[in-house]
């Protein structure tokens, strides 16, 4: 088999020395792809600069990325060139990038100065249309500064909303054993189970590892691998999840080619 495996955490720039990102290591992704590796298979590994890498191995190739968008040019990009017999979409994708920057002072004068020439403060409705076209001109202008200053009391981030890349795994891979994840924190098990159910059936993957932040430690990591069906396997540790996902993507492969 030639599997994909995404996994560790995009971050978007705020300037050329600041960014947002999130506390994924790459961890299980690493895991999983060994695994994959022992069992003799080939893995192309995409992953982000400070996440752990699988042990080098002739069946393994590493790509690099850093962004939401990065990742989405490059797996357009090896979807075009290969049909991969499985994807492990393990990666934490930023949902929101950054579009712009502005200290409390310029943003307050942007705004007052364009409701002062457009706003009729005795209508709301017209006034709620022109606050959101009024912030939506100022998300659009981009930051110029490579180093934004600190010299303000409040620093306001615009962020604007990231394609969903689950989503358009299946469309250019319409044969692929897909494996989706989904993280949460703090809920029972029945939402989590139910949420991993719908992004599932949502993104039309062939199973989701769903998990919960307060289940994951240096020596737990509770997960449920969840099937079209709703069926579940339970696996307690990363080395588990790797194992229990390393099986049923090679089951699932074989009897989608007997």
């Amino acid at each position: 088999m030639h599997l994909l495996i995404t996994a560790g955490g995009t971050s978007e720039k705020i300037d050329r020395v600041r960014s947002i990102t999130n506390h994924s290591t790459g961890k299980l992704g690493k895991k999983i792809a060994e695994q994959f590796l022992e069992n003799g298979h080939r893995v192309t590994y995409v992953t982000t600069p400070y996440a752990l890498r699988p042990l080098a191995s002739t069946n393994l190739a590493v790509l690099e990325i850093e962004t939401t968008r990065e990742l989405e040019a490059v797996l357009l990009e090896l979807f075009e060139e290969t049909q991969f017999d499985s994807v492990i979409h393990s990666m934490a994708v930023s949902d929101f990038t950054t579009e712009t920057s502005l200290t409390e002072d310029s943003f307050i004068e942007k705004l007052a100065n364009q409701l002062m020439k457009e706003a009729d403060v005795s209508d709301v409705t017209k006034l709620i249309e022109t606050l959101y076209q009024t912030i939506d001109r100022i998300g659009q202008n981009k930051q110029p500064e490579k180093k934004i200053s600190s010299d303000t009391d409040r620093l306001l981030l615009f962020l604007k909303k990231n394609p969903k890349i689950i989503a358009m795994i299946r469309k250019k891979q319409p044969k692929t054993v897909l494996i989706g994840f989904k993280l949460l924190v703090g809920v029972s098990k029945e939402e989590l189970l139910r949420v991993g159910l719908n992004t599932l059936h949502k993104n039309d993957c062939d199973f989701v590892l769903a998990n919960d932040l307060e289940d994951i430690s240096d020596n737990q990591h509770l997960g449920y691998l969840i099937n079209q069906d709703g069926q579940t396997q339970v696996a307690k540790t990363k080395a588990e999840i790797a194992t229990t996902i390393v099986e049923t993507v090679e089951s699932k492969w074989r009897l989608k080619n007997t």
